[in-house]
């Protein structure tokens, strides 16, 4: 009887240890949040990132959460960093950038960058999120711009791809139906619009910000041609209002004769509209203009007030600076892009000569101007002028003078980098 007491006695407190043990294990285990705003494919992808991160470190926790897009880009990440209930890790665009930047929210993740990492980066894009000597992103992608078109339509009606904005112009009033846009760009106010204009701009030497002066320069011919050609092209035919985002493959779904839209829609057309047959060819230039192109791309920024920011930064960088097969598969196959890692683009060669991607490749990826951090009230300002020439019937100089003076008077009592 007495050694039957003793058992039980043992059991009972093996039992009590494991039960310790794994009470523990379970309190051990920290909890990153991580958002993004992806759909799709992309979204799969997003959700392996944390499932593989926590496979090789246990005590982890990576909670996704894919916040819908227009929410994303609204308000929500504001909102929650208000509320200190925002994510551990989360994307952020070349747009909004220096807001988290220049608030302090954001994780100085200059640390984490080794020697050997630095020199796999493109120094452009490491530049693009240094602020003050200071490394406050993870680059993961670089994504250019070019006009799509349906080759069956454009043949039906007699169409050649436009090489100038007038053959641009013109190819929108007559390819567009009563079931087809001739050309689809973005009419809604913010980043995105802003992104897709600044070819434009650039193509006649046009720019917002002077980059020596740091003063504006919104303004003179250059500027006013590229706003009153996003007017013509609304006037043309171009669709003013649209259902979904113009990131999204209207060129696939048959909705479009054209689109202006970037790398990342080859892989959706590939996978779900391979019936299509569908050309790429550089954006379309001015008389006497210079060919250009945007270089955007998404990073992974870190809370930099998160109590767990130091976990959140080491799942960042393992997914994206160290490890070479996830952002391969992330700029190869969910989509397309131009990884800024040396590493990542040796490693996928061949893909880069593959289909569409050849055009970017041989034809667009060499006029690429990187997208400007530009605080997000001179966004505002941009993006004002663009709305009040294309739907206020407002004259291009006007418009452009108007958003020159508010930039100048922003930059007046603006403190933070640039």
């Amino acid at each position: 009887m007495r050694k039957r007491v003793w058992r039980l006695l043992g059991l009972l407190a093996v039992l009590t240890l494991l039960a310790g043990v794994c009470t523990a294990g379970a309190q051990e285990k920290t909890r990153i949040k991580f958002w993004t705003f992806h759909s799709n494919y992309e979204k799969e992808f997003m959700i392996s990132l944390g499932q593989e991160y926590m496979k090789v470190n246990p005590n982890v926790e990576i909670v996704y959460e894919n916040i819908p897009e227009s929410e994303y880009m609204g308000a929500k990440l504001t909102t929650a960093f208000a509320a200190n209930s925002g994510p551990d890790v989360f994307v952020i665009s070349p747009g909004d950038f220096l807001k988290y930047a220049n608030s302090g929210l954001a994780l100085d993740l200059t640390p984490y960058f080794t020697d050997k990492i630095r020199a796999d980066f493109l120094k452009s894009s490491l530049d693009a999120v240094t602020v003050k000597g200071k490394i406050y992103a993870i680059p993961f992608e670089v994504e250019l711009l070019g006009l799509y078109y349906n080759k069956d339509m454009l043949a039906k009606a007699n169409v050649a791809p436009p090489k100038t904005w007038q053959e641009l112009i013109g190819a929108t009033k007559k390819l567009k139906t009563d079931q087809v846009a001739g050309l689809v760009i973005e009419p809604q106010r913010g980043y995105y619009q802003n992104f897709t204009w600044y070819p434009f701009l650039w193509q006649g030497g046009g720019t917002v910000i002077n980059v020596q002066t740091k003063k504006s320069a919104f303004k003179g011919r250059a500027v006013e041609n590229a706003l009153k050609l996003w007017a013509d092209l609304i006037k043309a035919g171009a669709p003013s209002k649209l259902a979904k985002g113009t990131w999204e493959p209207f060129i696939g779904d048959g909705s479009a004769a054209m689109q202006i839209c970037g790398t990342w829609i080859i892989a959706r057309l590939e996978k779900d509209f391979a019936d299509k047959n569908i050309g790429l060819v550089p954006l379309p230039t001015p008389p006497g203009g210079k060919a250009a192109t945007d270089a955007g791309g998404w990073k992974f920024m870190v809370n930099g007030k998160s109590k767990n920011a130091d976990a959140a930064a080491k799942f960042a960088m393992w997914a994206l600076a160290e490890n070479v097969n996830l952002p391969l598969k992330w700029c190869t196959e969910v989509k397309f892009a131009y990884s800024p890692r040396k590493s990542v683009v040796q490693a996928g060669a061949a893909i880069y000569g593959k289909g569409l991607r050849k055009v970017f490749t041989d034809q667009i990826y060499e006029t690429a101007i990187g997208e400007p951090r530009y605080p997000a009230e001179i966004v505002g300002f941009v993006g004002d002028a663009l709305q009040e020439v294309m739907f206020k019937n407002v004259a291009p100089r006007q418009a452009a003078q108007k958003a020159d003076q508010k930039i100048k008077q922003f930059l007046k009592d603006f403190k933070g980098s640039m």
